[in-house]
């Protein structure tokens, strides 16, 4: 109960809007995102096809502004540094979109401008990339800061209209979700120009991913505006760099019988969430078999009454096969939703797949004028595609569309990262590999290795299990999934019941590595960012795990010809070194005894330490070295060996 609760709590505050795609000029049409599964590439591709046109689209306006006539007399536009720098951005009317530099025409010339429905007589912008590049002439984001950009219209009488509802097109680009200096896309209502209601607007976007061209936005005001005189409506956000355009921006009648389905989850995260930590995460694609039975998935969303009229409402989904065929289907209990108001429902059963292969979800709602059955509302469908396998456990859409993390840095500061992902276990396994897609400009030659973490419940950081040796890229790795094994299989129980899988690299002089991103990510992944090496601006006090809202393309592999292959082609080595992670002092355990030199390389291959050894234990002593991974070497009469050694 106390997660439902909360689950209400957070989407009151944040979500109280719908996103749809336009298309043509003549009408607002619709769109569901649709996500097809292509098998021959195991990838998930993204289609958009046509739907139904909203009564509430072509409702005819009471209040409109098109931007035809430039900024609009008597609004208001409002810009500060909150950082205390220069670089201000005020909205302003324009036909061109953003003179940012980020996609590196280095403001030569404009781009990314909004396609909508009157685009070609201009639109408002708050180009904050520009304004930044512009004030300081940098290349990359090193030093942006943060700049409040809002812009007000004048008051608008809404006093003969009891029931009224914003809509506007928009598209929108961002970074830094997450951080607390940065406010997303957001609308402003007030009765009065003192006091605001907030309207988040941003979708659950992630980072660094431009939004559709345009989204297509409705929100009911009325709990605000509503039989008001004097109605200002306020946008604006808090940002650093990217762009937010806005156009034909209406107020209309809200509809008596508008009903919304949003946030749509198959994995049992808003309401059965059965991970220790509880809260909001993410569905799985790839799911296996043997988890899939131990948790079958749930069916759950957000039901949103956007419209005037009290509505019951209940939550529909049905499962197919690769066939088509109908294997399941279930229905939630009934919400009666007060207009505004929305809730968190899920369907009554759950379904345990008897069989790997690819399964389609469609997921929608419906209505009537609470209990009257005289006004049926059906919302949207949403379709989701998943994978039941053998092995591989993903969260991953399958396409690398939703950019890169890049894993290490020669400049400004140098260093390496890794980027994780967090993962449930409701049946025990053995975890042998793991699977990473690596970015097509990576260098080959670069070194990428994965960590196996058991996540700490309390909120500690995660704990260090198992990591890979050093996994080098090739040419036909890039762009493309790799597997890299552990040196031995790793058990992860349903007892422990959350793990966290990464990918990192460590500094190189020359070569750099990235791994590919999947959209969309509108859940955050707790804990994805580590920054080992202490190199981002707000590591001051050394390693630091940093929250981001991306889906990494890294899968868990439970096939166990990915390990024992693998181990038997790359564990060759005649010693051990404990402890690993190490606070400095170590020893080096010899299988049997034998005279070898001794050399321990930091990351740049530079020698730290040379020296001999041919007892059976030698120990090592690095405690007025950096913290870092040090690569221990032994050379002996016909071979060299190797071990990696992590210094905290």
């Amino acid at each position: 109960m106390n997660k439902l609760i909360m689950k209400k709590h957070y989407i009151s505050i944040f979500v109280i809007a719908i996103s749809v795609s336009v298309f043509g000029q003549a009408s607002l049409q619709e769109t569901i995102n649709i996500r097809a599964f292509d098998i021959e590439n195991s990838g998930f591709i993204k289609i958009f096809p046509s739907s139904l046109i909203s009564s509430a689209m072509v409702a005819p306006p009471i209040w409109e502004e098109d931007f035809s006539g430039g900024f609009p007399q008597g609004w208001s536009t409002y810009t500060s540094n909150t950082q205390g720098g220069f670089a201000t951005c005020p909205w302003v009317w324009s036909l061109d979109g953003t003179w940012g530099y980020w996609n590196g025409n280095n403001g030569i010339s404009p781009s990314n401008s909004i396609t909508s429905a009157t685009a070609s007589n201009g639109f408002l912008i708050s180009d904050t990339d520009s304004a930044n590049h512009y004030a300081y002439g940098q290349p990359s984001g090193t030093t942006y800061q943060y700049i409040e950009s809002f812009f007000t219209t004048n008051a608008i009488d809404l006093s003969l209209h009891s029931a009224v509802s914003l809509e506007f097109e928009h598209l929108f680009r961002y970074n830094n979700l997450g951080n607390q200096s940065f406010i997303p896309p957001t609308v402003y209502v007030s009765a009065d120009s003192i006091n605001w209601t907030p309207f988040m607007v941003n979708g659950g976007m992630s980072n660094n991913t431009q939004s559709s061209n345009p989204e297509y936005e409705i929100i009911n005001i009325t709990s605000v505006a509503g039989s008001q005189s004097t109605v200002y409506l306020k946008f604006g956000w808090v940002s650093r760099c990217y762009y937010w355009m806005i156009d034909d921006i209406r107020l209309i009648k809200t509809p008596d019988n508008l009903l919304v389905c949003q946030d749509e989850a198959i994995g049992g995260w808003w309401i059965g969430y059965q991970g220790p930590v509880g809260g909001i995460g993410q569905d799985y694609t790839s799911y296996p078999l043997t988890q899939a039975t131990a948790s079958p998935y749930a069916f759950e969303g957000v039901l949103l009454n956007n419209g005037a009229a009290t509505q019951d409402a209940t939550l529909h989904a049905e499962v197919q096969d690769a066939g088509g065929s109908n294997v399941f289907s279930t229905t939630s209990n009934t919400l009666t939703l007060a207009p505004g108001e929305q809730d968190t429902v899920a369907g009554t059963t759950m379904f345990t797949p008897t069989a790997t292969g690819l399964y389609n979800v469609e997921m929608w709602a419906e209505a009537d004028s609470a209990g009257l059955g005289n006004v049926i509302t059906y919302t949207d469908t949403a379709t989701k595609m998943t994978m039941v396998t053998d092995y591989i456990y993903g969260k991953d859409n399958g396409t690398n569309d939703g950019g890169y993390w890049r894993l290490n840095r020669v400049s400004p500061t140098p260093g390496g990262l890794e980027v994780s992902s967090n993962y449930d276990i409701y049946a025990d396994a053995n975890l042998f590999s793991v699977d990473v897609h690596i970015c097509d400009w990576s260098i080959p030659g670069a070194e990428v290795y994965v960590v196996l973490y058991e996540e700490d419940i309390s909120g500690g950081d995660p704990i260090p299990l198992a990591q890979s040796d050093d996994y080098t890229i090739t040419q036909a790795d890039l762009g493309a999934w790799i597997n890299i094994p552990f040196l031995a299989p790793q058990l992860v129980t349903s007892a422990t019941k959350m793990y966290r899988i990464s990918v990192g690299a460590n500094i190189h002089p020359t070569d750099t590595v990235g791994v590919d991103l999947s959209d969309p990510g509108g859940y955050y992944s707790s804990d994805g960012l580590f920054d080992k090496d202490a190199i981002l601006t707000n590591s001051t006090s050394g390693p630091r795990w940093y929250t981001i809202s991306d889906i990494p393309m890294l899968r868990m592999n439970f096939n166990p010809s990915t390990g024992t292959t693998s181990v038997s082609n790359i564990k060759q080595t005649i010693f051990n070194v404990y402890p690993n992670p190490t606070n400095g002092v170590f020893v080096i355990e010899l299988d049997e005894c034998a005279k070898y030199d001794l050399a321990v390389n930091n990351v740049l291959g530079q020698k730290v330490l040379l020296t001999t050894t041919s007892g059976m234990k030698t120990t090592i002593d690095l405690t007025n070295f950096d913290k870092g991974v040090y690569t221990v070497e032994l050379k002996g009469e016909k071979a060299t060996y190797t071990e990696k050694l992590v210094v905290e």
